[in-house]
């Protein structure tokens, strides 16, 4: 009877390479850097330079050798070797580690409105100020208001000659939120979001979201004065018993503010009005962007940024600069 040992062994074989070529799960793409890290590693890919060893005395002095040398995975591994098994997996210093942040990706509100076909399905969030800002839009939600948000996925910008790189780090650290700027300024009766003030008042106007659905919070009506713009200018008009809620109170829960003092619009075309940044933990004269930069982006991608040559600047407060 045929020795039918060898094709099974290989059908299985061929069977796990296909699952993990298909799968694109987290624990199927750690699988595949395990196998193809073990091959690298093999005897047969990485020919050894010296004999086999010929007896268990040989074998003991590898042993001896690597615990001289203070390489334990490395004999661990051996160990797992000889007898066949798979041993152990423990990183070698050439695995690239994995940043400890990332960006999430929230559904967006998208009320109705002209504005709509504008604004994105989702957002990008960075991990560790999801939750914030996740409770932030539950209470503008039962409220009744929403708030539709850009924030588009950043690739570090690649290094060039002459490209120099952009004054403003925070965005591509994931510290930044942006009003959907399309959604105010047109029409205060029935845009989603407003630029107000207290009807009569000469305080600044302030973005707020207009409530479209009554919540499970009630909001009480109030008078207000409202910006509207054209293309060329922006005027006050007066909206009676409207229901707006405040959003940079909302927003600030979650660690993100606006530009103080708050610009206020000159036309339709301002936009400097709709972004908000987060500068929660970042020290003044301490934290450095090399160290920000790692919480989202491998060292490779870092390196062949045009922010490769700043990773030694310091927050001073309101930027990184040279210290």
């Amino acid at each position: 009877m045929a020795d039918t040992t060898d094709t099974s062994e290989q059908r299985a074989l061929d069977a796990l390479i296909s699952i993990l070529q298909a799968a694109g799960s987290p624990d199927a793409q750690e699988a595949q850097t395990i196998l193809l890290r073990r091959l690298a590693l093999e005897g047969d890919v990485t020919p050894s330079r010296i004999p086999a060893p010929k007896n268990t005395t040989e074998i003991g002095g590898y042993l001896n050798l690597l615990a001289d040398l203070s390489q334990p995975e490395m004999r661990a591994q051996m160990l797992a070797g000889i007898l066949g098994v798979a041993g152990p997996n423990p990183p070698l210093g050439w695995l690239t580690a994995q940043p400890m942040l990332s960006m999430v990706s929230l559904a967006n509100d998208r009320p109705s409105s002209p504005a709509q076909p504008a604004i994105p399905l989702t957002v990008a969030v960075r991990s560790d100020f999801v939750a914030a800002l996740q409770a932030a839009l539950k209470t503008l939600h039962d409220q009744g208001a929403t708030l539709p948000l850009l924030s588009p996925l950043r690739p570090l910008p690649p290094s060039a000659p002459g490209v120099s790189p952009p004054d403003d780090a925070l965005p591509y650290l994931g510290r930044t939120l942006d009003l959907v700027p399309a959604t105010a300024l047109r029409d205060p009766t029935t845009d989603p979001v407003a630029l107000v003030r207290a009807q009569g008042s000469s305080d600044p106007f302030l973005p707020a979201s207009q409530v479209i659905t009554a919540g499970s919070v009630a909001v009480a009506p109030a008078n207000y004065d409202a910006l509207k713009c054209d293309a060329t200018a922006c005027a006050a008009v007066q909206l009676n018993g409207a229901r707006f809620v405040p959003i940079a109170p909302v927003l600030a829960a979650a660690g993100f503010y606006p530009t103080a003092p708050f610009p206020q619009p000159t036309s339709v075309a301002s936009v400097a009005w709709a972004h908000f940044t987060n500068v929660t933990g970042l020290v003044s004269g301490v934290t450095k962007l090399g160290d920000e930069l790692s919480l989202l982006y491998p060292p490779a991608a870092i390196a062949s940024s045009v922010f490769a040559d700043r990773l030694y600047w310091v927050w001073n407060g309101t930027g990184f600069a040279q210290p």
